[in-house]
């Protein structure tokens, strides 16, 4: 009986680990807003959620949610101006076939070499 309720609880805490895990990997491959939300919020000046919902696609490869993201670091829109991330989300977007991206590169005088 006591090894009956041992098993038991053993497949208890299993079960609860696996639907854990299987809510944790299903909230990190949806997102909670669109692209096109994301522009929403900064026409707003709500740079917080803009940021965020670019963030959720950038993190997925979207070449135009990292160059909104550089435009943001550039401007100090709602996060502290940094050079460094522009640059390192610009690289990015360029990287990604992004056009815009690689004419801020070119013509921004931080990023001058």
């Amino acid at each position: 009986m006591k090894t009956m309720n041992i098993l038991l609880m053993s497949l208890s805490i299993m079960a609860v680990a696996l639907v854990t895990d299987a809510l944790t990997v299903h909230a990190q491959g949806t997102s909670t807003c669109s692209a096109r939300d994301g522009v929403n919020f900064h026409r707003q000046r709500n740079y917080g959620e803009a940021f965020e919902c670019w963030d959720q696609h950038a993190r997925k490869g979207s070449s135009a949610a990292q160059f909104n993201i550089a435009h943001m670091y550039i401007l100090g829109e709602g996060v502290p101006r940094s050079t460094v991330r522009a640059y390192k989300s610009l690289t990015i977007a360029d990287r990604s076939g992004r056009p815009e991206a690689r004419k801020t590169l070119a013509s921004h005088h931080a990023f001058r070499r």
